[in-house]
C-alpha cells in the first residue's frame, strides 16, 4: 500500500512498505524505485526506497541500474520485482599478521617431521631444525645432544626455506628462531630443575644469558660496582647492547612456556602452540615464565645464585667459566669469589628486574 500525499517535489519524503525514501530522479537513486508514489512530479521522478534485505545481510538494489560493488546480488530477499535483489558485500578478509608466515613455517616443519618418522618426537625434530645452523656445536652437543642430521637433510630436500625469526606482536622486537629453538629443545629434553636448583635446560636459555651478563657486569664493575644496580639499569631492556636484552628474555620465556607444555603433553603440537602464543599468549608470557620457573622473588634470587655457583655438573661448570670469561676477560672475578654481600645484591637486582617486568605486563593487560 502506498502512503503519500499529492504534492511531491524533489527530495520530498515518500514511503512504501517496507522502506522509506525521498522522491528523486530515478537515475540517482541508490536503492530501488517505486512508480506511482510521486504522481505530481515528472516521469523521471520516483520514490527511491532505501531498504535492508530481509535477513539484514545487505541492501536492496535495482540490479538493472545499480551495481553491487564489492559484492554479489542474491534474489528472494527483497520486495518488488525480480530486478530488485539483495546486494551482499563479500566478507572482508582480515589482513595477515606478521607472525602468520612463521606459524605456517612451523606447521610445515611439523608435518615433515611426522612424515619423516624416526625415534624422536616430531616436536623435538622441529626444535632441532630451528637450532641446527647456529646451536649444534660440540659444546651444544655435550650440553643437550646433537640434532638429527638426516632430518635436516630431509627438510632441505623438501625445499623449505629457513626463517630467521619473527617480529614480536607485543614488544615489536625481532625474535631469533635459532636461539628460541635451542632453548626450547633444552627445556623439552631436561625439564625444570627441582626447588631452587638449576639444570642444563636453564643454561640453554635464561641461565646462559645470566652467566654472560655477569661477565659484562664484572667487565664494567669499575663504572658500576653494585651488581644490583647494574641489573636494574642494563638487564632486559631494549637500549643497551648486552647479552641479556629484552629480546633474549622474550626468547627465554617463549621457549620455557612452550617447551614445558610440549614436554608435559606429547599430544600437543608445536605449530598450535605458536599459533596460541601469537593469538593472545604473548600478553601473559612473562608472568607465566617468571612465576612458573622462579615462583617468587626469594626463590628467583636463590635460583640466580645457584646458576652462578659451581655444582655437580662438570659440563655446566666448564661452560660457566667459558661464558663469564668470554665477556669479562680471562682474569675476570668468577662468581665463586664474590662476597656474600655482593652476591646477595646482584641476585636481588636480578629478581627485582624480572618481577618488575611481570608488574609492567600485568598493568598493560588491564
Amino acid at each position: 500500500m502506498f502512503l503519500f500525499d499529492t504534492h511531491y517535489s524533489y527530495e520530498d519524503a515518500c514511503s512504501q512498505f517496507p522502506g522509506v525514501g525521498p522522491a528523486s530522479r530515478s537515475s540517482i537513486c541508490q536503492g530501488f524505485t517505486v512508480a506511482g508514489a510521486c504522481p505530481n512530479d515528472p516521469t523521471n521522478v520516483k520514490c527511491c526506497i532505501q531498504a535492508s534485505c530481509k535477513d539484514n545481510s545487505g541492501q536492496c538494489l535495482d540490479k538493472s541500474r545499480v551495481a553491487c560493488s564489492g559484492g554479489i546480488f542474491k534474489a528472494g530477499l527483497c520486495p518488488g520485482g525480480d530486478n530488485v535483489q539483495c546486494c551482499q558485500k563479500a566478507a572482508t578478509t582480515p589482513a595477515p599478521k606478521p607472525t602468520d608466515s612463521f606459524v605456517t613455517y612451523i606447521r610445515r616443519l611439523y608435518d615433515l617431521a611426522k612424515q619423516y618418522g624416526g625415534e624422536r618426537p616430531a616436536n623435538q625434530l622441529v626444535m632441532e631444525w630451528l637450532r641446527h645452523e647456529e646451536y649444534n656445536s660440540l659444546e651444544w652437543k655435550a650440553l643437550i645432544g646433537g640434532v638429527d642430521d638426516d632430518f635436516t637433510k630431509y627438510v632441505e630436500k623438501a625445499g623449505v626455506t629457513a626463517l630467521a625469526g619473527f617480529r614480536d606482536p607485543e614488544y615489536n622486537l625481532d625474535v631469533k628462531a635459532s636461539h628460541l629453538g635451542a632453548c626450547m629443545n633444552g627445556v623439552f629434553l631436561k625439564g625444570r630443575a627441582s626447588g631452587t636448583d638449576t639444570n642444563r635446560a636453564d643454561v640453554t636459555g635464561w641461565g646462559g644469558d645470566w652467566m654472560t651478563f655477569y661477565g659484562e657486569w664484572r667487565r664494567d664493575s669499575d663504572k658500576q660496582p653494585k651488581g644490583g644496580k647494574y641489573c636494574l639499569d642494563h638487564m632486559c631492556n631494549t637500549v643497551d647492547d648486552t647479552t641479556f636484552k629484552l629480546r633474549d628474555l622474550i626468547e627465554d620465556a617463549d621457549c620455557y612456556n612452550i617447551g614445558m607444555r610440549l614436554r608435559a603433553n606429547p599430544s600437543l603440537n608445536i605449530a598450535d602452540e605458536f599459533q596460541a602464543l601469537f593469538a593472545s599468549g604473548y600478553k601473559s608470557r612473562m608472568k607465566n615464565f617468571i612465576e612458573g620457573r622462579f615462583g617468587n622473588r626469594g626463590n628467583a634470587q636463590a635460583i640466580a645464585k645457584s646458576m652462578l655457583l659451581p655444582g655437580d655438573d662438570v659440563i655446566v661448570n666448564a661452560g660457566r667459566i667459558r661464558l663469564v670469561q668470554q665477556q669479562g676477560g680471562f682474569l675476570v672475578k668468577l662468581p665463586l669469589w664474590l662476597s656474600d654481600e655482593d652476591m646477595d645484591d646482584l641476585t636481588k637486582g636480578f629478581a627485582d628486574r624480572l618481577f618488575g617486568i611481570v608488574q609492567l605486563e600485568n598493568m598493560a593487560s588491564h
